[in-house]
């Protein structure tokens, strides 16, 4: 078959109904970090940098898609190619998984913990921590791969909802939500804008969603070996994993409106989601404030629960185990990120560290994964999913794949600017 020239038939009802991996994906793009995120984009500039999240999320889909490409392609994932390459990187590799995943669910659990002591100030931080850490790990521990994928999707509409109703109680400003999806540059504020960028594509792109996607292909058996098969996959898949990376311009949406409506107007600019709730109550209403809350709850609980996902598959994968998530080697790995990572709260380790070294760890590998990435699905072994300029749709995949790879190496530099 001629690469990108196949013409496939609409997605049927049915194939949709399949559609479900890219709420588990989504997870990763609405935590802690990316409500933050929003909340300083609404408070500084209202509505107008929501276009940020779906320039920047094509790139974080153009990165899923290169490891789609390459699953259905060689029926390995992209971790494969990093094992191939060296042992040292292998080892690194390994240690960046386990570090930054427990990293990345302590930050979790910690802003599950501070938003329940909002709540209650009876509640410690080590308690509300850890109920979120133990009630995440029965999730997974205790549940299959569909079951956990249809959990998402229904977490994803509830948590939309819930910011959504906080932001109409405090008469968000919604009509100039259309302006804020066209690419503009602000007159005064441009460092701050700058920088905001800068956060947004490190939140929204990083090396483990690169990479993580095609477990959830082996988990529903999405495989073929046939050129039109794995055509008909692809189209599927992007499909969801577009479904997942769209949520996070979804999401951000209520949570920027609400803070330019009680933020903006007073000059005040919320660190994070739990400041922004404290404003909403005296001008929107103490409901408004609980539902802020319970949506930021959520957000949090969600993405602690897909940082150990991906670790645990990501490991499981580097030490050439069978990657299931009803296995006992996936089981027990969530066991030991979740005891890892809660123990962080005990410790009282103050997360701005963790997030340091979390983040320095990933800026080194982020970018050498994006170039080996490229350089990989540019090869003539790719087949049908090899580059091709001699197609509209085909020349778009290059430009698209090399969009991405400009992104990745803008973040790298970034975080390193940062940090040296």
């Amino acid at each position: 078959m001629k690469p990108w020239s196949a013409k496939l038939p609409p997605l049927s009802g049915r194939a949709l109904t399949g559609i479900g991996a890219g709420a588990l994906v989504g997870s990763f793009y609405i935590g802690t970090g990316d409500i933050a995120i929003a909340t300083k984009m609404g408070a500084l500039f209202g509505m107008d940098m929501w276009w940020t999240f779906f320039v920047l999320g094509l790139a974080g889909w153009t990165l899923m898609d290169m490891s789609t490409r390459y699953y259905l392609r060689f029926g390995r994932t992209p971790l494969s190619i990093f094992k191939e390459v060296h042992p040292v990187f292998s080892i690194y590799l390994f240690v960046t998984v386990v570090v930054t995943t427990i990293i990345g669910a302590y930050s979790q659990w910690n802003t599950c913990a501070h938003v329940l002591g909002t709540l209650n100030p009876a509640i410690a931080t080590e308690v509300g921590g850890t109920l979120a850490a133990l009630t995440a790990t029965g999730l997974l521990v205790l549940g299959v791969y569909r079951r956990v994928e249809l959990f998402f999707v229904v977490a994803l509409i509830v948590l939309i909802g819930l910011f959504a109703a906080a932001a109409a109680a405090a008469d968000a400003p919604w009509s100039d939500a259309p302006a804020g999806l066209l690419p503009n540059v602000p007159e005064s504020g441009r460092q701050e804008w700058l920088g905001l960028i800068q956060q947004n594509a490190g939140s929204l792109i990083n090396a483990w969603l690169i990479l993580i996607y095609p477990y959830t292909m082996i988990e529903k058996g999405w495989r073929s070996t046939r050129p039109l098969g794995q055509a008909l996959i692809l189209q599927r898949s992007r499909w969801d994993y577009g479904v997942g990376i769209a949520a996070a311009g979804i999401v951000a949406l209520p949570v920027m409106a609400a803070a330019a409506a009680v933020a903006r107007p007073f000059g005040i600019v919320p660190e994070n989601g739990t400041e922004l709730a404290a404003l909403l109550e005296p001008l929107a209403g103490g409901s408004a404030r609980l539902l802020f809350l319970a949506g930021f709850f959520i957000a949090a609980w969600t993405a602690g629960i897909g940082w150990m996902v991906c670790g645990a598959y990501a490991m499981l994968d580097l030490g050439n185990i069978k990657v299931r998530m009803e296995s006992r080697s996936f089981r027990q790995a969530i066991l030991v990120f979740v005891v890892a990572s809660a123990s962080l709260l005990f410790l009282r380790i103050n997360p701005v560290y963790g997030i340091r070294i979390f983040t320095v760890l990933l800026a080194v590998v982020f970018p050498v994964v994006a170039l080996v990435m490229v350089w990989r699905i540019s090869r003539p072994d790719m087949g049908y999913f090899r580059w091709s300029l001699g197609s509209v749709r085909g020349a778009v995949v290059v430009g698209l794949d090399i969009f991405a790879l400009a992104v990745s190496l803008f973040v790298g530099w970034g975080i390193m600017s940062r940090f040296f």
